[in-house]
Parts: C-alpha cells; structure tokens; sequence
C-alpha cells in the first residue's frame, strides 16, 4: 500500500514538473538576473555619485581659489557624465555664478538652464529658475523671464517668484498687477532685507507714477 501511494506521488511529481519544471526554472533564473540587476544598478548608482562628489570638491575648490578654468572643466565633466547626480545641478550654480564674475552672459545662461531643466534637486531647479529669470529681465528679455518666473508650485520661494513677476510687470507697463504682486510678495519676505527694501521702493515709486 505504502509502495503503492510512493509511487503514485512520485509520478504526480513527473507529470508536474514534466508541465511547469520548465516554467519554474526560467522564473527562478529570471528572478535571479532580476535581483543581480537590481545590487548591481545601486552599486553603480553608489560608485557614481562618490566620483561625482569628488568632482564636486574639486569645482568647489578651484573657485575658491579662483581657479576658473579649472571649476569650469570639472564642472562641465559633472554635468556630462554625472547629470543624474544632486552634484551636477549644484555645480551648474557654482559655474553660473563664476561665469557672472567673469561676464560670461552666454555661459551663465547655459548653466542656469542646464540646473533648471535636469537638476534632480527641486531646490536647486527653483534657485536657478529664478536667477535665470532675474538675468533675462535685467537683459531685456521680459517674455523669457516670466517663463521662469511663473512657479506652479514655489513653496518657500514664493516670495521671490512673486517679487520678480512684479518686476517682470512693471517692466511691461502693468503698474497695478504689478503692486499687488509686490504687495503679496512682501507679505512673505522677510522684513529687513535688501531685497525687501528695493520692493517697498519699487512699489512706491508704481504707486505715485498711477
């Protein structure tokens, strides 16, 4: 009896993997290539961003000792090679903020607009929004400046996105739109300030030229 039920499982086990061995091993082996993929792509993804952060001290390094040429290749290298690391857009506002040293427009511009559209950091795209925004309406590039300046979701940068629509605004000739984006701007922005104060003053002077 006993041989009898041993060899009838024995035989339900046959036809089983005669059906889904087959099946089984193609998922285990799947499973395993998946799960390989999956340690290999964070050991990647680790080894890329030390390299990246080593290339970032050495940008950080250079323009502290002003060694422009020497930022601007490590900087271009990080955002060649590295883009998909939180160093590249940070880098990117260190090399904008080096070529405006050195009056290099076209190259702020560039910077400004790599760190806006791929930094994977929404501090970091808001900043350079902003700054880009900032530069375009000082180049007389009202148009373009609104494009960055206009932040669905701005959060702590509210105040500043709203104080450089108001600007964008006056520049245009919309003296009222333009005070009460200042007003709501101010609302937000700390009390004293530079920035502040030029607001205050910009808002005033709209107000008695209405």
């Amino acid at each position: 009896m006993a041989n009898d039920w041993a060899h009838d499982e024995l035989g339900e086990i046959k036809e089983f993997w005669q059906k889904y061995g087959r099946t089984i091993v193609y998922g285990a082996l799947a499973a395993a290539i998946a799960i390989g993929g999956f340690f290999y792509y964070r050991h990647y993804r680790a080894q890329q961003r030390v390299l990246a952060g080593a290339l970032y001290e050495e940008v950080l390094n250079a323009a502290s000792q002003m060694r422009f040429g020497l930022a601007t290749a490590a900087g271009t290298k990080l955002e060649h090679s590295y883009a998909a690391t939180p160093y590249a857009g940070q880098a990117a506002l260190v090399l904008a903020r080096l070529a405006y040293q050195q009056n290099q427009i076209p190259a702020v511009i560039t910077n400004l607009k790599f760190a806006a559209g791929k930094a994977t950091q929404w501090s970091v795209r808001t900043t350079a929004r902003l700054r880009l925004g900032g530069l375009l309406l000082a180049l007389g590039h009202p148009h373009q400046a609104w494009t960055y300046a206009h932040i669905a979701k701005p959060y702590g940068f509210k105040a500043m996105a709203l104080g450089l629509q108001a600007e964008i605004l006056a520049h245009e000739g919309h003296k009222r739109r333009a005070v009460a984006a200042f007003a709501e701007a101010l609302k937000g922005a700390p009390r004293k300030s530079a920035l502040t104060t030029l607001w205050r003053r910009e808002q005033a002077q709209l107000q008695a030229s209405s």
